[in-house]
């Protein structure tokens, strides 16, 4: 158990860089008895494939599986948006026998080679725009994955979606890795960060501008509270969300929890809560519009979102924690994708896809 307990703990060490899921995708193989093993990451508008991580097989194997042989995947859902939802345990094999798989091409070019025949996988994010899972991998003498290695599986499979959680917070964008901390104060979300006995001990800027306009949320004796009656204390661990309200009744925002290890780099916390007003989820349906529409990243997407809200490119990167080269760079890309000419003709897109979407801007 205690064992257990450390390798789930490596997932909460380097949130916000590249090889976040490293350590642990390798101790999961080892203990469900797996020679290979890959983050497998889903773009869904272009059902693009790509592996940010893997063990126990080389750099060659990822490339030739994004470039090559991802399109033929038969162990994918057809449809992204119906695929099983975060904490799954998925084994290809209870629906996809192995005399299935053995006629398809994506065996004989791809998982032959390696001697591989049985998969498992555990679904840790899905969202419109991705889904991350973790995919393991071994050969027929090791046999289908059983009973004990599922149960294991599952345990481990909620402290793998809330860490797939917070990385999406943290970074939405997956090919900018970055420090956690410069993350954390990056973020416009507001976060609050707690010990083992509720208190809140530290947060962002953005929960420290919250706090400063007192609207929303309180801190009363260490402990977070919804600025107005209704919704108590905000420090469970427990995941779900609390829609704070105002004394009306209607909904201000709304506060997510997420547990932590209470090590790594994110410190002695033993849980995060996250706090967004109403306003700031309304141009998260615009840039999930954006990206269905366009085929935008979540960053693209926040670029465009942003500047028709009547920021500068200055304004732009300072919020986005990019320097304005990096700003321009994706509104180059924001042009080629909507067929935009110039920055007026983008905001003038975004404005009518927004009151398409309802989410005038």
């Amino acid at each position: 158990m205690d064992a257990d307990l450390k390798l789930i703990g490596t997932l909460f060490e380097n949130l916000a860089e590249t090889d976040w899921a490293s350590a642990f995708l390798t101790g999961v193989c080892e203990a469900t008895h797996s020679p290979a093993g890959a983050l497998l990451q889903v773009d869904v508008a272009s059902r693009r494939q790509t592996l940010p991580a893997y063990v126990g097989q080389g750099r060659e194997m990822a490339v030739a599986f994004e470039r090559k042989h991802a399109e033929g995947n038969p162990w994918r859902p057809p449809d992204e948006s119906s695929g099983p939802p975060p904490g799954s345990v998925v084994v290809p094999d209870d629906v996809l026998p192995l005399s299935t798989l053995r006629r398809t091409a994506f065996w004989s070019d791809f998982l032959r080679p390696m001697q591989v025949d049985h998969g498992c996988g555990v679904i840790g994010f899905r969202s419109p725009d991705k889904v991350v899972s973790i995919t393991l991998l071994r050969s027929a003498r090791a046999g289908l994955y059983g009973t004990e290695e599922r149960a294991w599986l599952r345990r481990a499979a909620p402290h793998w979606v809330n860490a797939c959680n917070l990385r999406n917070r943290l970074v939405p964008d997956e090919r900018n890795g970055s420090d956690t901390a410069l993350a954390l104060d990056a973020l416009s979300t507001a976060a609050f960060f707690f010990d083992e006995r509720g208190r809140c001990a530290r947060w962002n800027a953005a929960a420290d501008l919250l706090l400063s306009q007192g609207d929303l949320v309180r801190l009363r004796g260490g402990h977070l509270f919804a600025a107005h009656p209704g919704s108590g204390a905000l420090f469970a661990s427990t995941g779900a969300t609390t829609a704070l309200r105002q004394r009306d009744g209607s909904v201000a925002g709304h506060a997510a929890a997420h547990r932590l290890p209470g090590h790594g780099a994110l410190g002695s916390a033993r849980a995060v809560v996250f706090v967004e007003p109403v306003e700031a989820t309304r141009p998260r349906a615009l840039r999930q519009a954006l990206a269905a529409v366009h085929g935008l990243t979540p960053r693209e997407a926040e670029v465009a979102e942003r500047l028709s809200a009547g920021l500068d490119l200055n304004e732009v990167a300072a919020t986005m924690g990019l320097s304005v080269e990096g700003v321009r760079t994706r509104l180059k890309v924001v042009y080629g994708k909507t067929g935009a000419r110039n920055q007026s003709a983008l905001v003038a897109l975004v404005k009518s896809l927004g009151a398409v979407v309802g989410t005038a801007v």
